[in-house]
């Protein structure tokens, strides 16, 4: 008995959202600049024709991962740790990011994605704009700047610690993509690093 559209549908749909989700691996794994359409192709077991069936470009399956995943996940909450400020505020983005890391390897795959984007140079205008929104660089700035003046910051440039520290933080997600059993970094260890003392509780 042949499939009814409604059945076909279900199909398409089941086929898009599985490309999808290896895209969100691919540039996960590989950073936006360096994924090619193989790289969702060849895991995915599908065929370069059937990915432009339902996709023109990587752009296009990058706007459709903005659109469909990336926007609809938990967001790193920095609007609420710069309304706490300084270490408070790290914290805050210090349970976040323990509690991402438990979660299993969607929310790595999404928080990876999300902080390689600050070095991504190939964006079309939405990456762009995703990009700009999702600026971790800047609110950690401010917030080690602040913890600079509570006296609980080591000294230096604070955008260049919040560098060190994104850098940091994408290794250790990087890691735990690729492995997904090891240890998850603790944030004590990892902001014990730049602070004077524990983090406020």
């Amino acid at each position: 008995m042949p499939r009814t559209p409604a059945q076909n549908q279900t199909i398409k749909d089941r086929r898009r959202s599985k490309l999808i989700l290896f895209a969100l691996k691919a540039f996960a794994e590989y950073g936006y600049d360096h994924t090619a359409i193989d790289d969702i192709t060849r895991p995915a077991k599908c065929s370069h024709g059937l990915f432009y069936h339902y996709f023109s470009s990587k752009e296009a399956v990058f706007d459709a991962l903005i659109d469909e995943v990336l926007l609809g996940a938990d967001e790193v909450p920095m609007a609420a740790a710069l309304e706490l400020g300084g270490t408070k505020g790290l914290r805050l983005l210090a349970e976040y990011a323990e509690k991402s890391a438990k979660v299993g390897s969607k929310a790595l795959f999404v928080a990876k994605i999300t902080i390689d984007l600050r070095t991504a140079k190939n964006l079309n205008a939405n990456g762009k704009a995703f990009q700009k929104q999702h600026n971790m660089l800047n609110g950690l700035t401010e917030l080690f700047r602040q913890g600079q003046e509570e006296g609980k910051v080591v000294a230096g440039n604070p955008k260049d610690i919040a560098v060190a520290t994104l850098d940091l933080a994408q290794g250790a997600i990087a890691r735990l993509v690729e492995e997904p059993q090891s240890t998850i970094l603790s944030s004590d260890l990892l902001f014990g690093l730049i602070l004077k003392g524990p983090i406020e509780e």
